[in-house]
């Protein structure tokens, strides 16, 4: 039977130095190529996607957690947020002295030194850890300045001597908008994304499996953080690899290797996705 497979990127198939495995990327191409479908689904943004994603057979894209749900040329879904909520954030970032990014479909705006939380990379606590010297190269030609009208989601840094935590954010706001720990890893401070409230990866695969006229049962869906909860929960068979979040891998119905163990193509192969459907 057909399966349909949604694919977390960042810590599932692209380890810390933006590389997919050959191992990965031969499962992906044989579940293709025997029937399946493989959807990508991300908190990035479309313009974040390095261009060798797309020299893969996937079947869509659910990116921006959820915000933004294409399958070939056509938009199923889009869910961004609107300049009230972008002005009512861009305030408190600015009270709280957050450094951020808004993420559109099409743009990115990042506040002034937020770059630097890539550019320093493993040069500082208070950057991402790993390379991400491709990741700025990739984004460059999308940055934009000022503030947008509309986004898909919004990433933001609060540093230890900042007055705010990710706490104090979802205390605020939680209740109006999603507010969860970003997928980013730092030593130091915090990384948290939001986004429009209910929309996740978990109600863009429901989306997708709606199209196709089949539901959650058919799912697997695979990922390694917070903002893969839902779609991990929500999938018929749902699989966090080894060292992902604890709250993630305590609701998973397997636990796969690590992604420095080609994860992915192990639970391709333990669920029948290199198989004929």
């Amino acid at each position: 039977m057909r399966k349909f497979a949604f694919l977390d990127l960042d810590g599932t198939i692209i380890d810390h130095n933006q590389v997919i495995s050959p191992k990965v990327k031969d499962a992906i191409t044989t579940a293709t190529a025997n029937g399946h479908k493989v959807f990508i689904a991300t908190g990035r943004s479309y313009p974040e996607l390095y261009p060798f994603l797309f020299s893969l057979p996937f079947s869509g894209l659910i990116t921006a957690n959820g915000a933004y749900v294409e399958l070939g040329d056509e938009v199923l879904a889009d869910h961004s947020l609107d300049q009230a909520a972008i002005a009512e954030w861009t305030d408190y970032f600015r009270r709280s002295g957050a450094t951020w990014i808004w993420q559109g479909k099409d743009h990115f705006y990042p506040s002034e030194t937020f770059l630097d939380f890539f550019r320093l990379s493993g040069k500082s606590d208070r950057a991402a850890t790993g390379d991400w010297s491709a990741y700025l190269e990739q984004i460059t030609p999308y940055l934009a300045s000022g503030i947008p009208t509309s986004a898909g989601k919004c990433m933001f840094y609060l540093s230890p001597e900042t007055p705010s935590s990710f706490e104090e954010a979802h205390r605020l706001f939680g209740d109006r908008y999603m507010v969860i720990p970003g997928s980013v890893d730092v030593r130091v401070g915090e990384v948290v994304e939001l986004g429009v409230k209910g929309v996740n990866k978990g109600s863009a695969m429901r989306e997708v499996l709606h199209h196709f006229g089949t539901d959650s049962a058919q799912a697997l869906a695979i990922g390694d953080s917070a903002n893969d909860y839902e779609m991990v929960r929500e999938a018929g068979i749902g699989v966090c690899l080894a060292g992902g979040a604890e709250e993630l891998s305590k609701i998973a119905d397997w636990v796969a290797p690590p992604i420095e163990e080609d994860g992915v193509a192990a639970a391709f192969e333990r669920f029948g996705l290199l198989d004929p459907a």
